[in-house]
This record gives C-alpha cells, sequence and structure tokens, in this order.
C-alpha cells in the first residue's frame, strides 16, 4: 500500500497544557526529562522517543479552535509511558517531592515489568515502568 502522506513520519504527541509552566516543571523538574524551549511550545527528545507540550489557550488561538480546557476533559484514554532505572527509587524520591501516586510500584509479570502510575497537572496518566528483574 502507498504511503498516504507523501514524506510523513511519527514526531510524537503534543500534550496541551492548561497551566503551560507548571506542567513543563512537572516534566522538566519534578521528572528530570530533558524538554526544550519556552512558551508556548516545549519538547521532549530522549533518544528515539519524543513528546512535545504546548499551552492550550496559545494553541487554540494558533488554530483558530476553542480552548480544550473549556468543559469536560478527556485526558484518561492513553498513558504516557516513561522508562525509568529502578521504579521503587522513582518511587520514594517522587514521594519526597509530594508526587501523588494510583498505585504503588507493582510488578506485572505478563508484561515483563514493574511500574507505578501517576497523573500530571493536567490529570493525564504517567506510567513509571522498568524491567522485570
Amino acid at each position: 500500500m502507498p504511503n498516504a502522506v507523501r514524506g510523513s513520519s511519527f514526531e510524537g504527541p503534543i500534550l496541551l497544557a492548561r497551566d503551560f509552566a507548571q506542567t513543563v516543571g512537572f516534566y522538566r523538574t519534578t521528572l528530570g526529562l530533558p524538554m526544550e524551549g519556552d512558551a508556548p511550545y516545549a519538547k521532549c527528545v530522549s533518544g528515539s522517543s519524543q513528546f512535545a507540550i504546548a499551552d492550550g489557550t496559545w494553541w487554540a488561538e494558533a488554530n483558530g479552535r476553542d480552548n480544550p480546557f473549556q468543559g469536560e476533559s478527556s485526558v484518561t484514554n492513553y498513558i504516557l509511558l516513561i522508562q525509568v532505572d529502578d521504579v521503587e527509587e522513582a518511587f520514594e524520591n517522587l514521594m519526597i517531592l509530594g508526587v501523588k501516586f494510583l498505585s504503588p510500584p507493582l510488578a506485572r509479570p505478563p508484561m515483563n515489568a514493574r511500574n507505578v502510575f501517576l497523573r500530571d497537572p493536567d490529570g493525564r496518566i504517567v506510567m513509571l515502568s522498568a524491567p522485570l528483574r
């Protein structure tokens, strides 16, 4: 089947932020991810993976759309997966910083992983995961 969009490549998701500084700060400072850029758009590139964060109000204005945070927001239909070296260590370090978790670290043998779930400032589910040892 031919490529319907010539020259296309997957860049990664863009997370729309209600409070840009708070959301970027969470990923940059709290989770320690390499975020590049400043308001209204920042990008995280790690290895061959990447995602971006855009200020939701700016995004709506730039694209002629309604503000995505007016009314009900659906941010639970996907999970942002972040691989870490040690889930327990990440859990303990983030607990000290006051991060609230949706679950304790658990082994998931069918996935060959140990993981823990939390939410970012806009309510998106983030899973920290490491291979079972």
